[in-house]
């Protein structure tokens, strides 16, 4: 910069003094960026210039949601000031600094007013730092900010200390300039400007804290209440389902009793009397009270306790959450599994989660699986020498085993009346849809938890630890409103925007390059398109090469046993027991045990691995019809509860709705239950008069059923083949694999969903006509735009629009991408 004959002098530090001009007016560029350092401009320049009366105290932070209007934000800087100096013309006195530190300027108007303000650019004063380049320009800029205040209020008010100049003296080696040490009076202008900085980092962790507090203070926090009268909205959060209610358990505890009296009686009777009943041979009355019967009415007991524990694995993720327990509960969303995955082994979840007792129940419940078996060989016959007569009796040891599980079966049957009675269940309703799961999560502060969770092929471990609860909620800014779903305790609630027509979350604003944060490219969820993610799941034995191995071993096994058993009437004739036949005086018999416990066993298997293929078409049937190309309604898809009913009522209700597959699918399912009841008592040890030894012969009216229903389970397999509608991208067993798939659905923000008064209220929203619209919604699974602006597969109203051709109005239904509109 050329200065000509100037001279650079010291301040007068004696007479300090502070010189400001006329004009407190400031430029702001638009487009150029201006110095005080050029000698010329056009009168154009100037005129694009915006003056301000005072520049403000301090930079305010560019709001993201101006970013279109406002293009660039700006942040003053100073200029230099002139100071009079006797025996001198006016001159500006320069700071002499580093020229490799210099900030470049480009050229301003010289008719600009002196101590202008000028505006620049936030990018250009705050950049990203870079290695290996020196600060020492942009502390110089903060330490203007922190000065300049009192050079924009001009002269001190008479009695103030005394003026002092803002000229920067000599660049030093810290913050860039000093001059003469002074006395402790009057604080020098750069000693003010590094106690400053120091005084900022002195209260910079007061400060923190202070807008710590201001930041929550202004954020919407969710909170538990509880509503102080109970209304018709917020009726008490104690429902139970049909099944876990004290009167059916009480019948089944009833029904226990009389079970074990029963056996105390089978038990203890034949010891002061000839056995229980005379024999008087196969296939009649009294064959099917001693054989068939026992075993029959242990499966109906079987068939309750599955409805109990399906209803069990319903409601236990929610009572786990409305208990009010401090602990960090939210794998409880992706552990637990809302429906009983495998009968086979028992289950342990209920121990790892804190429900001891519900832990206690369902592993005696598993335990009462070998009742079927036992019962088919609790009765067997008995010569006795006295009367020369053959008789029926009970085998003790297996008596008294039964009423051992019996008596289990009872103490935990009144464990569960007793839990559920004194506990709220936390439910308002009973959760056996899709539809009662979506009020839940209507105005939940979790769903960010569930990012880019609908294509992801595990049950989500790695999830974030935190605290959440069930029950009646209410926010800061909303203190008397109460409503009712699943949160975090004293964490924001989300706040959403309009953005070209969708409800989409704030989004994070970048200073530094004044737009907003760019999403990664795996936030825009390209996988959801891709249809081998699409259609990758479906439960393990279901999948295509699993199906096939149960056809041929289905197929194989019936017909090798049919050859078997019909083959030189090998089984009308007998065959040989390979065991001691005659009954001791206990009344056991190892024959007859091995070949009435083992078919009974194995027919028990069989029943047992229907019931997941029963439990998950019943599941996937809602999707299945989302999944259809013009959607479906809510009756046949939302609404759907095939999991809460029972047997019987699946296979009405489904061939009502025209779910044929999984009509017939639920009927085999309550039909495997004969294969453990024929197969355990048709065969029976006799003694033959003709061959004079003992053979195992089979009650061939029992036989001839047995052939056909396995027959009917055996070619039942080939129903199950999974078809392309009930494959999904992940498994649908726990809560938090549901609410993946509806996440960032706009149908949470519907009013269907915003808090339901009752499920009849809820029934009648879905299906009825919204308000200003002309038709009953369909639903969809499918891809969608959600609340995020960004595009999700999952659950989403069906959406109509209408094209218009040469031969002319045509009307179409979209259930997914406009680029892969086949992935319904």
């Amino acid at each position: 910069m050329n200065l000509g004959d100037s001279k650079l002098r010291y301040v007068n530090t004696s007479t300090p003094q502070l010189v400001h001009t006329n004009s407190k007016q400031s430029i702001t560029a638009s487009d150029d960026y201006y110095s005080l350092t050029s000698e010329g401009s056009s009168n154009d320049d100037r005129n694009l210039a915006q003056r301000y009366q005072t520049p403000p105290l301090r930079m305010q932070s560019p709001d993201p949601s101006r970013d279109a209007l406002q293009s660039e934000a700006t942040i003053p800087t100073i200029r230099p000031v002139k100071h009079k100096d006797p025996g001198d013309d006016e001159k500006p006195e320069i700071p002499i600094r580093n020229e490799q530190h210099r900030i470049p300027r480009k050229p301003v108007s010289s008719s600009s007013s002196e101590g202008t303000i000028i505006r620049r650019p936030v990018s250009e004063v705050i950049s990203p730092p870079t290695p290996g380049v020196d600060d020492t320009p942009y502390i110089q800029f903060a330490i203007d900010q922190l000065t300049r205040d009192e050079e924009v209020a001009g002269p001190r008010r008479p009695g103030t200390l005394a003026s002092y100049p803002v000229e920067r003296i000599i660049p030093d080696e810290g913050l860039g300039y000093y001059g003469p040490k002074q006395q402790k009076q009057p604080l020098r202008p750069q000693d003010r400007r590094e106690e400053s900085p120091r005084k900022l980092w002195s209260i910079y962790p007061q400060l923190t804290r202070t807008l710590s507090k201001t930041t929550t203070a202004t954020e919407n926090i969710l909170q538990s209440t509880k509503p102080t009268t109970e209304t018709f909205r917020h009726p008490k959060l104690n429902f139970l389902p049909h099944s876990l209610r004290s009167v059916p358990l009480g019948a089944l505890i009833f029904s226990c009793l009389l079970m074990i009296t029963g056996l105390l009686f089978c038990a203890i009777y034949p010891y002061s009397h000839l056995g229980l009943w005379q024999y008087d041979g196969t296939g009649t009355s009294r064959y099917f009270v001693f054989e068939y019967l026992p075993t029959l009415l242990a499966g109906f007991t079987i068939i309750w306790l599955l409805v109990i524990q399906c209803a069990i694995h319903r409601i236990a993720p929610f009572i786990i959450l409305s208990s009010g327990r401090d602990i960090e509960n939210s794998g409880i969303l992706h552990d637990m599994t809302l429906f009983p995955a495998d009968y086979l082994i028992p289950n342990l979840t209920f121990f790892r989660h804190g429900e001891s007792l519900l832990g206690l129940c369902s592993l005696i419940f598993w335990l009462e699986l070998f009742t079927m078996p036992l019962q088919s060989c609790l009765f067997q016959t008995r010569y006795y020498t006295s009367e020369n007569i053959w008789r029926w009796t009970a085998v003790q040891p297996i008596a008294w085993t039964l009423f051992v599980l019996y008596l289990l079966l009872l103490v935990a049957l009144v464990l569960l009346v007793l839990r559920f009675a004194r506990r709220q269940s936390g439910l308002k309703w009973d959760p056996v849809s899709l539809a009662d799961i979506l009020p839940l999560f209507h105005r939940s502060n979790i769903l960010s938890d569930f990012a880019r969770s609908e294509m992801h092929n595990s049950s989500f471990r790695q999830h974030t630890a935190k605290h959440l609860r069930l029950g009646y909620w209410n926010t800061s800014k909303q203190a008397n409103e109460a409503f009712y779903g699943i949160g975090e305790e004293n964490a924001p609630v989300p706040r959403f925007s309009l953005e070209q027509g969708k409800i989409a979350p704030n989004t994070n604003y970048d200073l530094e390059a004044q737009e907003p944060v760019k999403a990664s490219t795996f936030d825009t969820l390209k996988d959801v398109h891709d249809p081998a993610l699409r259609y990758r799941w479906t439960p393990w034995f279901l999948r295509d090469g699993m199906v096939v191995a149960w056809i041929v071993i289905a197929i194989v096994l019936m017909i090798a046993f049919i050859v078997v058993s019909f083959v030189k009437h090998a089984v009308q004739r007998g065959f040989q027991p390979l065991l001691s036949a005659p009954t001791t005086t206990e009344g056991f018999s190892p024959a007859d045990f091995l070949y009435s416990f083992i078919p009974s066993l194995i027919g028990m298997l069989l029943f047992l691995l229907w019931q997941p293929i029963d439990l998950y078409f019943r599941a996937l049937q809602p999707f299945a019809s989302l999944a259809h190309r013009d959607g479906a309604s809510a009756e046949h898809s939302l609404l759907l509860d095939y999991n809460a009913c029972l047997p019987i009522a699946v296979t009405i209700k489904a061939l009502i709705n025209r779910h044929y597959k999984v009509a017939y699918i639920s009927f085999i399912s309550l039909l495997s239950l004969t294969l453990p009841v024929l197969a355990g008592g048709v065969f029976t040890a006799q003694f033959v008069v003709k061959s004079q030894d003992v053979r195992m012969i089979a009650s061939m009216p029992g036989y001839y059923a047995l052939v056909l229903f396995v027959a009917i389970y055996a070619i039942s397999f080939i129903v199950i083949w999974p078809t392309r509608k009930r494959r999904l991208p992940h498994d649908i067993s726990s809560l938090g694999q549901l609410v993946s798939f509806f996440y960032q659905s706009p149908l949470l923000a519907e009013a269907a969903f915003a808090e339901p008064r009752s499920k009849i209220d809820l029934v009648t929203k879905l299906l009825g006509t919204p308000a200003g619209e002309k038709e009953i919604p369909r639903y969809a699974f499918k891809v969608y735009v959600g609340r995020d602006a960004k595009e999700h597969l999952g659950i989403d109203r069906l959406e109509r629009f209408t094209r218009f051709t040469a031969k002319g109005r045509i009307d179409h239904l979209r259930t997914g991408s406009p680029r892969h509109g086949d992935l319904a």
